[in-house]
């Protein structure tokens, strides 16, 4: 009759072709990880920038004065408040808050910049903020539209988007300068 075994352990060569298994699962599985984030932080904070402005046309159309949105020159800070000279100065609350007359918060690991168009002028910075888009009392903007270039800073992926003046909405748009050449630059 045969005895049970009495191994207790394992030997190298199991724990190396274990670690070799694992370390080849990381390889492969790591790099998948980025891919599924994809691009929900430059689309994180165009809905920031969608929500500021339709906070800041609802409250232009209430309190009757324009309002104001726009960008750190760094492209790190969303700004919103109300279109005065003293625009940079006003206190602002640092959070997103449809409340506050007045919100500065930074983006998450995004870069925001404001693209010049083939034929449009660069963009004007004024006391450290780039305007998006200064929504008036009628609901329109003063700004006809403004293209967006929104970078996640770890992956480099670059998200495109559009603020038009008419309707102070965003939307999404091809990478310019791939599709400058076949007709789909600026609209």
């Amino acid at each position: 009759m045969p005895t049970p075994s009495s191994r207790r352990g394992y030997t190298l060569f199991e724990l190396i072709v274990i670690i070799a298994i694992l370390i080849l699962l990381a390889v492969v599985l790591i790099p998948s990880i980025y891919t599924f984030r994809g691009d929900t932080r430059p689309r994180g904070a165009l809905d920031s920038i969608r929500a500021e402005l339709a906070i800041a046309r609802a409250r232009a159309k209430e309190e009757g004065r324009p309002y104001r949105v726009a960008i750190s020159d760094d492209g790190r800070r969303l700004r919103r408040a109300p279109d005065t000279t003293d625009f940079s100065l006003v206190a602002a609350l640092d959070q997103a808050s449809g409340l506050a007359a007045a919100v500065e918060y930074p983006f998450e690991a995004v870069v925001v910049n404001v693209v010049a168009e083939q034929d449009g002028e660069p963009p004007v910075v004024d006391a450290g903020w780039v305007t998006l888009a200064t929504v008036l009392p009628d609901g329109s903007c003063r700004e006809l539209t403004t293209l967006l270039a929104l970078r996640d800073v770890d992956s480099d992926l670059t998200l495109y988007a559009r603020v038009r003046g008419i309707t102070a909405s965003v939307r999404v748009v091809p990478n310019p300068t791939t599709t400058a050449n076949i007709g789909g630059g600026a609209r």
